[in-house]
């Protein structure tokens, strides 16, 4: 095949248009993001239980819930948390399970159940993370909050119309409802409760079909309406009557209103009340286009509007997609010149550009194999197609090295390129093996961190593999044009002075080399100590360790946590009281930042929202600022953080602030530690001295638990002889429940928005403990019974949620770290020495199991590791075959554990720890590194057979080959480089691996061209190296 498609005039070069044009078709359809997608299959099961406090919804819903799914299959982990009113359960699959049949078993056992209490809503059952934030819109003006929530309905609805837009969630808009509202006297004039008074306007408002009339000479469809279309007509509705003809309507004996069911559901955008509509894309979709998309209409809509409105993006996650990728392609741009000038310098230009050549063509390949498998753009796959920069031109310069040493003999061209490229076949294969050996079981990772770096191998196997087409079938082709061109043109004055110096250059460290052989065990003990030496440091612990690193985003989040019921009035006092912390701090630092810009874009405080406490209500809150993108400004987010905490001082009442980014991306939480056990009050002290242990380290902040005390309770009973009355206790129930929460009577479909009608006393009865004491309940026959009467009443404080995992009340305590100062990983391994133990026999009942950053770095690391280890078995065999030797193989994989010296002591001169990207870097090095080590021991062969001696054969192959160990070394290095000294903080996330992958082949080149040779040669000396063929 070499010689065909190096003989046909056209064949080469109509791969090569296949190839791009394949790859040029394909690039435009891949999508953007930050990280692949990493989150696991979930599914989410909902429950209202109005009324209902966290201990009933617990007993109720999440018991039953998990009754009832726990044999599905591929069920991994079921997550139910109950709070006042909701049962919140999250269902896990286990990875590689099939997802339709997990969201069909689930939907069919749910919906299966039927234990569930009467006045429990159906469950909802949706599948989570089918679409993912791209940008929120603020809408703001000087209207009527009716006319602005119309609007925004109406924008909400021109926003899903959008190409690649898949859900679209409106913020600071509570549910619409008719509040109808009664006092207790005027209920008890008339012999009537609250629920007898919501049952009358129910069975009156009513828009039912009655059936079609057939005349004889049409049909006539009939309709029986009488609802109220609004609060005027709602109040003309007729509710009592007397047989005299009196009427009393609702508007006669009640207050009406239109609010929202919940006060608390608000929001200010830059101190003004707002909605915000956020935008979210399929995961399909690029969101780089849907914001440009979404940009075009909203240019319309201010057009529309006139001012009347004020439309602003805020939370905008895709400046962090487009400004790392940026940065990547810009790095990319930087390492491909340094690549194209490291091959001029070694190669004639005519040459070096047919060489380079692979490179566009691997690109390509690699973007037709990314489109096929579903990947993205993103800082995973840039990386990978960084390190491709260096790592395809392997074969093209091995290649071309070949054939421009044979340029000289006496053969036509078409000979020369074919013997010149036919000779590295077997090492050019080889290394390819081993590559592929290497990189295709890091391609199956496990967890989340594995999901983000196992799509780094599928690039580069496959723009090796397109090189590797490149490199035997179009790259000879090409060169045999220039053969001619070798044997006459005569070389310029630089290029002679530059083989010159080459040559004094490969002589002396063939000089050294030599050295090495004649030194051979005492550079083994030498090497042996760096390998022991290096071991012993990390395994000291001298070398700090983390889950990934850390990346600034562009949002940070102050999250506020009240004690359960406080009212929202103080929770937006001290909102207002750090919504000010942070108006002071931008005065302070936007004069600093470049071009003196504002570092604060924009303030959100929204109420009712808090993600660390995952409660809802009027005591949370969260106060969200949009920065100036961390590519421009000059200050982190761990000094802002600090400055904000410090600027907020203290707060009265306050249970706990949280200021962070709105996520953890794929590593996960810093420090999570899952308590379980069977009695809360225990599980409670438990978390109590498990946060202050993780208060105490310096680095630790943030430290939340999950159990808190509820509202304060009290429970009612039936009392003796209730039931001579004719109660019972659904009776006494249902009258409470609708005289204090409400009835819903009707839900009605009013312009853009359902309106809910709401039956309940009137405030002034309902807002008092002796209110409470006054009610009374309605008997059978009309007659009113005090509550305290027919009731016993008892105060309690339950707690405000409740969470079972598997089943088991669960309380999970989490906290974040200062990477400054420690890492999450640090402080597992401090608390495990003793503390852990003895905080177990403290607690006996509580069991302890470590999860968040910790827990998936173990499982991704483990994973990396059998990946790697199975690479090495397949290197092995690669090698043994091609050698035909036990011992040979293992020569060339010494290279492995000597690039791994250099990748560790890279990150001590960095400054970095190590990390998943570290592991996947040297766990890469692997298939790079042995491609020059085979090289090598391929030529000591070919020397021996020629008859020199191991010695001499082992010197003559460390001359022969440092060109091109060289170059390859240093073409791979250069296309990193530029991403090596990146200053900014975008880049620290890929950073480790990249250091991995430069320092390690830095090392790897140097011992394998001084070591490797002696090596052999005391292998030689032992009789274990295979004798020469012949």
């Amino acid at each position: 095949m070499i010689r065909w498609f190096a003989g046909h005039p056209t064949a080469a070069n109509l791969l090569l248009v296949l190839l791009l044009a394949a790859g040029l078709f394909a690039a435009p359809q891949l999508k953007r993001e930050t990280f692949p997608d990493y989150r696991p299959t979930e599914v989410s099961i909902e429950v209202v239980y109005r009324g209902a406090s966290a201990a009933d919804v617990e007993d109720a819903i999440c018991r039953r819930l998990h009754d009832a799914v726990k044999g599905v299959d591929f069920l991994d982990e079921l997550r139910c948390v109950a709070q006042d009113n909701l049962a919140s359960a999250t269902a896990t699959m286990t990875a590689g399970g099939d997802v339709l049949r997990f969201l069909d078993e689930l939907q069919t056992e749910v919906r299966a159940l039927d234990t569930l209490p009467d006045r429990a809503e159906a469950p909802v059952i949706r599948e989570l993370h089918r679409s993912d934030l791209v940008v929120a819109v603020a809408i703001a003006g000087d209207l009527p909050r009716r006319q602005l929530e119309d609007y925004a309905l109406q924008l909400e609805e021109r926003i899903m119309a959008l190409p690649g837009v898949a859900n679209v969630t409106l913020r600071g808009l509570s549910q619409r409802q008719w509040q109808v509202e009664v006092r207790r006297d005027v209920l008890g004039q008339y012999g009537l409760s609250a629920r007898q008074l919501a049952e009358r306007v129910a069975r009156q408002s009513l828009d039912l079909p009655l059936g079609t009339l057939e005349t004889a000479d049409r049909d006539i469809q009939l309709r029986f309406t009488e609802q109220r279309r609004s609060l005027r007509e709602l109040a003309s509705l007729v509710v009592i009557s007397e047989p005299e003809g009196g009427e009393l309507t609702l508007g006669d004996i009640a207050t009406l209103r239109e609010v929202g069911e919940r006060p608390e559901d608000k929001l200010r955008f830059n101190g003004e009340t707002a909605l915000v509509l956020e935008v979210s894309k399929s995961l399909r979709a690029d969101a780089l286009s849907v914001k440009a998309a979404l940009e075009t209409l909203l240019a319309e809509e201010h057009a529309r509007v006139d001012g009347l409105l004020r439309l602003t993006l805020t939370q905008d996650m895709t400046g962090i997609v487009r400004d790392r990728l940026q940065m990547l392609v810009a790095n990319g741009i930087m390492g491909l010149a340094l690549v194209v000038l490291i091959m001029s310098l070694f190669f004639r230009p005519r040459l070096a550009l047919w060489a380079v050549l692979g490179l566009p063509a691997a690109f390509m390949g690699a973007f037709l194999a990314m489109a096929l498998t579903g990947l993205t753009l993103n800082m995973i796959t840039l990386v990978a197609l960084l390190m491709a920069i260096g790592i395809v031109m392997d074969d093209a310069i091995v290649i071309t090295d070949n054939i421009a040493a044979h340029a000289n003999e006496k053969r036509s061209p078409l000979d020369t390129v074919v013997s010149g490229a036919r000779q590295v076949i077997p090492g050019v294969l080889s290394s390819f093996l081993t590559t592929v050996a290497v990189f295709a079981p890091l391609s199956f990772l496990a967890g989340e961190m594995g999901a983000v770096l196992e799509v780094l191998p599928v690039v580069l196997i496959a723009a090796l593999a397109a090189s590797l087409i490149e490199a035997f079938w179009i790259l000879p082709h090409h060169l045999k044009g220039s053969i001619a061109t070798l044997r006459e043109q005569q070389a310029s004055r630089f290029r002679t002075a530059f083989e010159v110096r080459f040559a004094q250059f490969r002589e002396r460290v063939g000089q050294v080399a030599d050295r090495a052989i004649h030194y051979r065990y005492p550079v083994l003990g030498g090497v042996l100590a760096v390998l022991l030496g290096s071991a012993g440091f990390l395994a000291g612990g001298h070398i700090g360790s983390e889950a990934m690193p850390a990346i600034d985003g562009d949002v940070l989040e102050a999250r506020i946590l009240m004690p359960q019921g406080t009212p929202l009035q103080r929770t937006e006092a001290v909102a207002a009281q750090v919504e000010a912390a942070m108006t002071r701090l931008d005065a302070r630092y936007s004069p600093g930042q470049p071009g003196a810009a504002a570092l604060v874009e924009a303030i959100q405080v929204r109420f009712n929202h808090n993600p660390s406490a995952r409660e809802s209500g009027a005591h949370v809150a969260t106060v969200m600022v949009d920065l100036l993108t961390a590519e421009r400004r000059n200050v982190t987010l761990d000094e802002l953080t600090a400055a904000w905490q410090e600027e907020i001082g203290s707060i009265a009442g306050l249970e706990r602030l949280i200021i962070q980014e709105p996520g953890f991306g794929p590593a996960g939480i810093p420090i999570e530690l899952r308590l379980q056990g069977e009695d809360l009050d225990s599980l409670k002290r438990a978390a109590g001295e498990l946060g202050a242990r993780l208060a105490s380290y310096a680095a630790v902040y943030n430290v939340i638990d999950d159990l808190r005390p509820g509202k304060p309770q009290r429970t009612f009973a039936l009392a003796e002889g209730a039931y001579g009355l004719g109660l019972t206790g659904e009776d006494v129930a249902a009258q409470l429940r609708a005289a204090l929460l409400g009835e819903i009577a009707d839900t009605l479909r009013i312009g853009e928005q359902d309106v809910e009608v709401l039956v309940r006393q009137d405030l002034a009865d309902r807002d008092s403990l002796d209110d409470l004491s006054d009610q009374t309940i309605v008997l059978a026959n009309g007659s009113r019974v005090p509550l305290d009467v027919v009731t016993n009443m008892t105060e309690r404080r339950d707690w405000a949620r409740i969470t079972r995992i598997d089943g088991r009340r669960t309380v999970t305590v989490e906290a974040n770290v200062d990477t400054r100062l420690a890492t999450g990983q640090t402080i597992i391994n401090d608390l495990r020495k003793a503390w852990l133990g003895e905080f177990q026999q403290r607690h006996p009942g509580v069991s302890v199991s470590i999860e968040g950053q910790v827990a998936n770095s173990a499982e991704t690391g483990g994973s990396i590791g059998r990946g790697l280890l199975l690479g090495l078995v397949g290197i092995f065999v690669v090698l043994s075959f091609q050698f035909r030797s036990y011992v040979e193989p293992l020569i060339v994989m010494l290279s492995i554990p000597l690039a791994f010296v250099g990748a560790i002591w890279g990150h001590v001169l960095m400054g970095y720890y190590l990390s998943m990207p570290s592991l996947i870097g040297a766990a890469s090095l692997a298939g790079i590194v042995v491609n020059n080590a085979i090289l090598l021991i391929h030529f000591i062969k070919s020397h021996r057979e020629a008859g020199l001696d191991s010695i001499a054969a082992a010197g003559q192959a460390s001359r022969d080959r440092l060109r091109a160990i060289l170059i390859s070394s240093t073409t791979t290095i250069a296309g990193l480089l530029p991403l090596l000294a990146e200053t900014s903080t975008q880049a620290d996330a890929i950073k480790p691996l990249v250091i991995a992958v430069v320092f390690g082949l830095l090392s790897a080149t140097v011992l394998v061209l001084l070591v490797l040779p002696a090596l052999y040669v005391i292998l030689d000396d032992l009789g274990w190296a295979s004798p020469p063929a012949g």
